[in-house]
């Protein structure tokens, strides 16, 4: 089958509610959604959700990318076979190299996306039949605790104990003794028995990093999220050895290469795979799969604000990981919406699965036409 009309979108949809992260405030999703039509009439979905302060790429440099660099070989390929989305994708990489582009990342994910979503309804098979089998019944679920005020906080807990959850992510400010209570107030809401994380996303120095874990530890902190700035090598090999604390990794691995120096120099416990940032799912495997062979657990993530493209290839690529420490699959609970409909665990049970692709319904989400490109353009 061949493409022969694509759509880039703009998503905007409104969060429930507005607040602080490291980087910016948020009040709406932030996401570019692709959409390939081929000549027999599949449709197949993908979603980038850019972060200018991991990969270099905005809303407006993916649809830029996708419209000016990829569209020519996509309207040039042909997908019937998994071999056809790997020669794809590794043609739009060269493309990007040849042109000396390097910030594609993003970009790059939302067309693999949308090429195995298409792929999986062609041959009439889930998604994450590409990703390998499902080793798990159950995925273990972990919950980000946004940067909100606490009178926030404890409004919502009465909407989050209703969640099933194994774990809680806290994201940090800059004011120590700030953190501390915001930990000690989760601690008490959530109780002794829930395992709680922290999250700096690499505002901290390496003296404020060591400073705030051992002013945490009281709460029984289970591991640091990306304490330092992604080039930091030493400084988290220095939080790992001086604090005994497992470090996780997120905007300091993107890519294979950045795993393979990490795990390398012993600068993390746990990588933080989100499928946006690091190129789609097959680029995503091939980090899962060094990280394995190295007995590196892996974090799938989430970023703030994704859509049920996003949300839905996180959970394919969960269940088929053998080395998962946990979930983010609790992204879509920004939105107004979604709190009835997503209340429950995450399960492997194959009944959850479409018969095809990703099986993406996105009626709630609010979709601007950015592009539209045909071959005969």
């Amino acid at each position: 089958m061949k493409i022969i009309k694509l759509n880039i979108f703009q998503c905007s949809t409104p969060f429930r509610f507005s607040f602080h992260s490291p980087h910016t405030i948020r009040i709406q999703s932030d996401s570019i959604v692709v959409e390939l039509q081929f000549d027999n009439d599949i449709l197949g979905y993908g979603e980038s959700a850019p972060r200018p302060y991991v990969t270099a790429e905005t809303p407006s440099t993916v649809a830029n990318t996708i419209q000016g660099f990829f569209s020519k070989t996509l309207f040039r390929s042909e997908i019937n076979f998994i071999k056809d989305v790997k020669r794809t994708l590794d043609a739009l990489e060269r493309e990007c190299r040849d042109r000396n582009l390097k910030a594609y990342n993003s970009a790059l994910g939302a067309i693999d996306i949308a090429l195995f979503d298409a792929l999986g309804k062609l041959q009439g098979v889930p998604l994450h039949h590409y990703l390998g089998p499902i080793v798990r019944e159950k995925i273990s679920s972990s919950l980000p605790i946004p940067f909100l005020h606490e009178s926030i906080i404890k409004e919502l807990y009465n909407d989050l104990k209703k969640l099933e959850f194994d774990s809680l992510k806290i994201i940090m400010g800059d004011v120590e003794k700030d953190n501390i209570e915001r930990v000690r107030m989760i601690r008490s809401l959530f109780g002794d028995h829930m395992d709680i994380r922290i999250e700096a996303n690499g505002k901290w120095s390496t003296e404020q990093a060591i400073s705030h874990i051992e002013k945490l530890k009281r709460f029984n902190i289970s591991g640091v999220e990306q304490p330092v700035a992604a080039g930091d090598i030493e400084g988290l090999h220095e939080i790992r050895n001086k604090t005994g604390t497992p470090v996780i990794v997120d905007e300091s691995m993107c890519n294979l290469s950045d795993a393979k120096k990490l795990i390398e120099a012993k600068a993390c416990d746990i990588i933080n795979i989100k499928i946006s940032k690091c190129g789609g799912l097959l680029k995503s495997k091939e980090i899962r799969d060094f990280a394995e062979s190295k007995n590196i657990p892996c974090q799938v993530g989430a970023h703030v604000g994704e859509t049920d493209i996003l949300g839905k290839a996180g959970r394919y690529f969960a269940i088929t990981t053998r080395n998962l420490f946990c979930f983010e699959g609790f992204s879509h609970l920004l939105f107004e919406d979604s709190w009835e409909d997503h209340a429950g665990r995450q399960s492997s049970d194959e009944d959850n699965f479409p018969n095809s692709g990703l099986g993406v319904d996105l009626a709630k989400q609010r979709l601007k036409l950015l592009c539209s490109l045909e071959t005969d353009q």
